[in-house]
């Protein structure tokens, strides 16, 4: 089953310098307007500009993704203002750079190991993977299910799969997004709407073969077209 020929908007939140970016310009060259939603609005609106200086419809959505009432209104204003909806890619995240090599400061980037992990780092966790992403879903679906078409694109980590000791509260929060995502998929797809789920295991740098960004993007957009499939992993 593919996606309708007519592009609708893709939302992308989590945007960045990096993945998030690949999967705008990836889907904006295929004809998609692009809403970019992250928190920091002067990083979105220089990624809105280089979009647009390669003839890409995009525009920033300033919001927090564990901030339910700004996120919520970031999508309606973007359904408002770009179009419809139709794509909702959401991978918000620590930013995480792999440049350096070696891993970077675990406790700025509010991760705690297994044992360190407690109730408040693992709620913390679970609103940005999990709450942000239903708060996502309940503000973009309507108008998929209306329309009979809609793709759904969630992008994790190892260890959404892989319990992994160092990423004590990510772990938690990514598998259960992987595992609502999943009965999602089997749910919405006699409506018409796919549910994907990507896991990447690798670092995602330009250059690096199937951990660019690029090629993360391209294979998303292939993905959500095909449809055909609910999980793909990456670096496994």
């Amino acid at each position: 089953m593919s996606s309708s020929s007519s592009p609708s908007t893709i939302a992308v939140v989590g945007a960045g310098a990096n993945l998030g970016l690949a999967i705008a310009r990836r889907f904006g060259a295929a004809g998609h307007s692009v809403a970019l939603i992250s928190r920091n609005q002067a990083k979105l609106e220089a990624l809105a500009a280089s979009l647009s200086d390669e003839g890409i419809t995009a525009r920033a959505y300033p919001a927090d993704a564990t901030d339910e009432k700004a996120l919520t209104g970031a999508l309606k204003a973007a359904s408002d203002e770009v179009g419809r909806i139709g794509v909702l890619s959401y991978s918000p995240a620590p930013v995480w750079d792999h440049s350096g090599g070696g891993l970077p400061d675990m406790a700025t980037m509010g991760i705690t190991s297994t044992l360190e992990t407690t109730p408040a780092s693992a709620r913390a966790s679970f609103d940005l993977a999990v709450g942000g992403a239903l708060t996502a879903v309940a503000a973009v679906l309507p108008a998929m299910r209306e329309a009979r078409d809609g793709a759904l694109l969630f992008t994790t980590g190892r260890s959404a799969i892989t319990p992994m000791p160092i990423l004590g509260n990510a772990g938690i929060a990514q598998a259960g997004l992987r595992n609502w995502a999943g009965a999602a998929h089997t749910e919405l797809a006699p409506e018409g709407i796919y549910v994907g789920h990507m896991c990447i295991g690798l670092p995602i740098l330009p250059g690096s073969g199937d951990g660019d960004p690029a090629a993360i993007a391209d294979r998303w957009y292939h993905l959500s077209r095909a449809r055909d499939t609910f999980e793909t992993t990456i670096g496994f």
